[in-house]
């Protein structure tokens, strides 16, 4: 019994110990499902649907899975709640719990005067800014710049447009000036000012924001940009001069939450495969790594980016073997510590006849006050039992001592039947002394 006590600790350990390796080996190199939360919209959609094709391509194990949100401050939402893996922010607009895994793209913030009368951000004041729909974070950012420049965000009208109403408006001028955030190099600025010509306007202005360096100082998460002659795509090279304005950066973030080894690996994917991703949306060719040394709270770093960019990240390999060892380690105590205990509890337990030997002791006291008909049965009994004990021992599953005490009883037994069916007058005085030593 003691042996298949052993043996029984023994193949629970190995089933534990393969299950833990199992679950770890799942964790680093099985299939994992990363959600991420992007504005549902076009733009949203089109860099979730990258980022999931180069996945699928060098990771088939790692899925991501899209999670439209109805604009970036709810993509940045769902990282404080944890309702999602991954996100795309805007550094204006990054919440609490946002941390930079990869810098996706940064946007040219730029004011366009249809009519080029407006020539810079305080002449603002009592007239109409018109604002792209669907992009909130704009009006926000508006009212920062309007305040810098001591222009009370209430004395500026806003008017939001699609680019489809662009022309009607401007053609009614109920628009003075436009105010644009996207990429220095996106398409978007050919439909703006294809737009702008249907409106009857064929020479808009574009100024810059010449306080753009104090308002990156004063604001972190803005930083400044300095934009070439004719960098906008259009018919007429825009803008005209060399201009220096603000920009705001699109950033691929995670929790602090998610491992290090996990942020590192997203990181060096995003980084490495920047040119098949630009392949699949042109928004995503300005991909750079954050700088790892920047110390601004703002716009924190991941430390599993951070790990990588230095070159101290240990790689997925390495992980791999790291947390082998450990199990490894982790098995082997355990399987000490129940071989140890399974010998202390055989060692303590109470010891308790086995059920053959009781049976078998029961058969032996029962024998001299069976009837002569019933002692056959007793004997038969009898045998069965030793046969059984026998194959018991030759299974392993009986102890040596169960076995004496087996051979010893049965002879007992046979030795009173025989004594019991012996005629009283050969031997009186025996079949006494048995019949006493029985009771």
């Amino acid at each position: 019994m003691r042996r298949r006590a052993v043996t029984l600790l023994v193949v629970g350990l190995v089933i534990l110990g393969s299950a833990a390796a199992a679950a770890v080996i799942h964790l680093l190199l099985g299939l994992l499902t990363l959600s991420i939360a992007v504005p549902a919209n076009p733009e949203g959609r089109r860099a979730a649907s990258a980022l999931a094709q180069v996945f699928a391509a060098e990771h088939p194990r790692v899925r991501i899975r899209t999670a439209p949100v109805p604009d970036l401050a709810a993509a940045a939402a769902s990282l404080d709640t944890r309702s999602s893996d991954l996100a795309i922010v805007r550094s204006d607009g990054a919440g609490q719990n946002s941390q930079t895994l990869a810098i996706l793209r940064r946007d040219a913030v730029v004011f366009v005067a249809p009519a080029g009368r407006i020539d810079g951000v305080r002449a603002l004041r009592g007239h109409a800014v018109g604002l792209l729909d669907g992009r909130p974070l704009d009006a926000k950012l508006l009212d920062l710049i309007l305040q810098h420049y001591a222009v009370p965000p209430e004395t500026v009208r806003r008017r939001v447009f699609t680019l489809e109403q662009l022309p009607e408006a401007v053609r009614r001028r109920e628009v003075d000036v436009l105010f644009v955030v996207a990429p220095a190099a996106s398409g978007a600025w050919l439909s703006l000012y294809a737009a702008l010509r249907k409106g009857g306007e064929d020479r808009p202005r574009t100024f810059e924001i010449d306080e753009a360096a104090a308002i990156a100082k004063e604001q972190p998460v803005l930083e400044t940009l300095d934009v070439p002659k004719g960098t906008f795509q259009g018919s007429l090279p825009s803008p005209g001069d060399d201009i220096t304005t603000l920009s705001v950066s699109y950033r691929l973030a995670a929790t602090a939450a998610m491992p290090d080894w996990l942020a590192g690996e997203i990181t060096r994917e995003v980084l490495t495969d920047k040119s098949r991703l630009a392949a699949l949306d042109r928004d995503l060719a300005g991909i750079e790594a954050p700088d790892p040394d920047d110390k601004t709270q703002a716009l924190p770093i991941h430390t599993g980016t951070a790990a990588y960019l230095s070159g101290n990240l240990p790689s997925l390999s390495d992980q791999m073997q790291n947390a082998v060892y450990w199990l490894g380690l982790v098995a082997s105590g355990m399987a000490s510590m129940g071989a140890a205990g399974a010998a202390l509890y055989q060692r303590l337990r109470p010891r308790q006849p086995p059920t053959r030997v009781m049976r078998l002791l029961e058969i032996w006291l029962a024998v001299p006050d069976a009837e002569p008909r019933a002692l056959d049965d007793l004997v038969a009994e009898a045998d069965a039992i030793a046969a059984a004990a026998i194959r018991a021992e030759a299974l392993g599953r009986a102890e040596s001592t169960e076995m004496r005490l087996v051979t010893l009883l049965v002879s007992h037994v046979r030795e009173a039947v025989r004594r019991c069916r012996m005629p009283a007058r050969e031997h009186p005085q025996e079949r006494e002394a048995a019949s006493a030593t029985a009771r």
